[in-house]
C-alpha cells in the first residue's frame, strides 16, 4: 500500500505519495562501491535520488528483505562465503547483527520464506544451498540444513560442475526451487517450514548448455531464465512447455541473461541481457511473445518493478547507473523517466517493505 502524507498548500490539504526506500546490491571488488547503499524513489514521478552508503560491506551482490521484521540479509560473495543480517534503523540506514557462513563457495543468491522464518541462499562456486533460522532477535542461526549438488553438463568451461545460481521459495512454501547452472538443472526441493529442512522433490531440466540463472513463478507456470542460452525455459508443472530467445533478432554479439521479472498480473515478463545490453519484454499467454527490445544501460544486472508495477529501476553495472523506467500497463513497454543516478558496480535492487 502506498504511503501518503499529508501538505497544506494555497489554504488547501493535499496528499501527495512518500518516497520508497531502494536497497542496492553492488560488488565491491572492483574498487567502485563500499557495500550496501539506498536511495530515495518517487511512487509518483518515478524519479530517484539520494544515493548513500548504507552499510560498508564486502561484495555484497544479493540482497533480501524480511516482510515480517525491518531487516535485510545480504551474501557476502566471496571464496569463504558468508550470510549477513542487518536491522533496518529508522532512517534507513543499515546495523550489523551477526554473520554466518553460507555453507560454500561464491554465494550468489538469497531469498526469505513465504513465513518469515527462514532464509535460504545459494552458493555459485561451490553448487551447494543451505537454509537458516531467522532468530527472533533478527540474527541467523547457523545452517539448518544444507544441500551440496553434484554432476556436470555439456559446456566444458563453465559446466564442469554444480553452479547454485538462485533461491526461490514457491507460493505455497512447500517448496525451493534452486537454479543450477552447472547442471542445466532446476532442482524443487520439498521444504518443511516447521524444521526448515529440505527434501527430495522434482527437477526441471532446461535444455542443455542453456545454464539456468533466475526464475520467476507464475501461478501455473516456472519461467526459468538460461544465462548462456539467453533464454527463458517454460515449465507447466515439471513439463517443459518452450524455450524462447531473449536476445533482439539478428544479434551477433556476445551476450548473457541476468535477471527475469514477471508483472503481479501475470501479463508481461522481462528479461535483462548483458552485452546486447536490454531489457526483452514479453506478452504472456499459452506461449510467450516477444514484443520489445528496449536499450539500457552497459552490462544490466539487476532490475526490478515498483511495489504498484508502474516503473522499473534497472541496475547497470558497468555504467554504474540506475535509471527509472514507466511501464505502460496496457502494452508493457518501457520508457525512460528522469535522470539516472549514479551508484558503484550496481547488481541487485530491492524495495523496502513497509
Amino acid at each position: 500500500m502506498m504511503k501518503l502524507i499529508s501538505m497544506i498548500l494555497f489554504g488547501v490539504t493535499m496528499s501527495v505519495a512518500a518516497d520508497q526506500t531502494v536497497y542496492i546490491g553492488t560488488r565491491t571488488r572492483d574498487g567502485r562501491s563500499e557495500g550496501i547503499y539506498r536511495m530515495s524513489f518517487n511512487p509518483e514521478t518515478g524519479a530517484l535520488r539520494d544515493v548513500k552508503l548504507a552499510a560498508a560491506t564486502v561484495d555484497p551482490s544479493f540482497l533480501a528483505l524480511s516482510k515480517a521484521k525491518a531487516l535485510l540479509f545480504a551474501v557476502v560473495a566471496s571464496p569463504e562465503g558468508m550470510v549477513k543480517s542487518f536491522a533496518i534503523e529508522a532512517d534507513g540506514g543499515l546495523r550489523l547483527l551477526n554473520a554466518v557462513s553460507s555453507k560454500g563457495a561464491g554465494p550468489a543468491h538469497v531469498q526469505v520464506d513465504r513465513t518469515g522464518q527462514w532464509l535460504a541462499t545459494a552458493n555459485y562456486t561451490s553448487g551447494s544451498v543451505a537454509v537458516y533460522r531467522i532468530e527472533a532477535d533478527g540474527k541467523l542461526s547457523e545452517a539448518v540444513d544444507w544441500m551440496q549438488h553434484a554432476g556436470k553438463s555439456v559446456d566444458a568451461a563453465r559446466q564442469a560442475g554444480p553452479h547454485a545460481h538462485s533461491v526461490n521459495f514457491a507460493a505455497d512454501n512447500k517448496h525451493l526451487y534452486v537454479a543450477d547452472l552447472g547442471l542445466d538443472e532446476v532442482k524443487a526441493y520439498r521444504f518443511d517450514a516447521k524444521t526448515g529442512k529440505l527434501g527430495a522433490g522434482f527437477i526441471l531440466r532446461s535444455p542443455k548448455g542453456g545454464g539456468p540463472r533466475h526464475l520467476a513463478l507464475g501461478k501455473k507456470r516456472v519461467y526459468v531464465l538460461n544465462e548462456m542460452g539467453s533464454t527463458v525455459s517454460v515449465f507447466e508443472k515439471s513439463k517443459l512447455v518452450e524455450t524462447v530467445n531473449a536476445l533482439p533478432t539478428g544479434f551477433s554479439g556476445v551476450s548473457s541473461a541476468a535477471e527475469v521479472v514477471l508483472d503481479s498480473t501475470e501479463s508481461f515478463l522481462y528479461a535483462s541481457n548483458r552485452g546486447a545490453d536490454t531489457i526483452a519484454v514479453f506478452r504472456v499467454g499459452d506461449r510467450l511473445t516477444k514484443i520489445a527490445d528496449t536499450k539500457v544501460g552497459k552490462v544490466p544486472r539487476g532490475f526490478v518493478l515498483s511495489p504498484d508495477g508502474r516503473f522499473m529501476l534497472v541496475a547497470s553495472q558497468d555504467d554504474n547507473t540506475i535509471q527509472s523506467y514507466r511501464v505502460d500497463a496496457k502494452t508493457g513497454m518501457l520508457t525512460a523517466v528522469g535522470e539516472a543516478v549514479k551508484a558503484g558496480s550496481p547488481i541487485c535492487l530491492r524495495f523496502a517493505i513497509r
